[in-house]
């Protein structure tokens, strides 16, 4: 049975050396291959659902020291802005970005290729290139899910977002039910109306193994309360798009952001997971 993996979250306390031989060995050939089958076919959907001018800004939350959001979306949207609670992630990807790091995004971007069907045209340069382009149109910024709007820089010149991009990092930095409640609507207030959320979680599990190791703890959670706090913070129950993928107990899910004025938003959230 494939072991679930864990890729961000504020709680991670482990050497970076180690991390990294961690998450590339067991998480890409696991639970990361997953998210990488993911996230092309959402990049797909987005294209055809949102015209060029409605798709232009595009958040990760919690992205940790990868470019796997950069590298899938990098052809549906102008700017990304790649985010994390913790300053060591972010510099890796800075080094990255300012051809200082050693490290070979070459097996991401195979998977990638074979998922958007590109396996023959292989020609990893254009796509690290197009992918760095897009990252220094946008950035880089430290962000706090436990505060309001995730205490994103208030000097960036995007406040709201045109999709917004989570994967399993709710999990690992929530202790909490109630911590996660707040957290989703933290990160939420981030996405405009009409914008597209797109959340990959692991579900009813509270460890993040690599082989035999424990890494990190993780909040059990269901899918119906995801879903609920999804509904909560607006997102149209409607527009939910699921790829779920049981027998690794991960699911994805894209929604889209309601237009409804704020007083409609709360009377509708009060009748929400009664």
């Amino acid at each position: 049975m494939i072991e679930k993996q864990k890729i961000a979250g504020h709680t991670i306390k482990i050497a970076l050396v180690f991390f990294f031989s961690a998450f590339f060995s067991d998480a890409l050939r696991n639970g990361i291959r997953l998210s990488l089958f993911a996230l092309p076919n959402f990049a797909k959907k987005l294209a055809s659902e949102l015209n060029d001018h409605q798709r232009r800004t595009l958040i990760d939350i919690g992205s940790g020291p990868t470019i796997y959001s950069a590298i899938c979306f990098r052809n549906v949207v102008q700017r990304v802005f790649l985010t994390d609670y913790l300053k060591k992630n972010l510099d890796i990807v800075q080094d990255w970005l300012d051809n200082r790091s050693s490290f070979q995004w070459n097996s991401v971007v195979d998977v990638v290729e074979r998922i958007e069907g590109n396996s023959s045209f292989h020609d990893p340069d254009t796509i690290e290139t197009k992918t760095r382009e897009v990252l220094l149109a946008g950035g880089l910024a430290h962000v706090d899910v436990h505060r309001p709007a995730c205490s994103l820089d208030s000097s960036l010149d995007v406040q709201q977002f045109d999709v917004l991009v989570s994967v399993f990092c709710l999990e690992s930095a929530c202790s909490s039910h109630e911590q996660y409640r707040n957290a989703m609507a933290n990160m939420l207030q981030l996405l405009r109306p009409g914008g597209k959320v797109i959340l990959g979680s692991v579900l009813e599990d509270n460890a993040y193994n690599s082989g035999k190791s424990r890494l990190f703890s993780l909040l059990d959670v269901t899918e119906d309360q995801i879903v609920c706090e999804l509904e909560k913070n607006s997102i149209d129950p409607n527009s939910l798009y699921k790829i779920s993928l049981d027998e690794q107990g991960v699911m994805f899910l894209m929604g889209t952001k309601s237009c409804l004025s704020e007083e409609r938003q709360l009377s509708a959230a009060k009748e929400i997971c009664r």
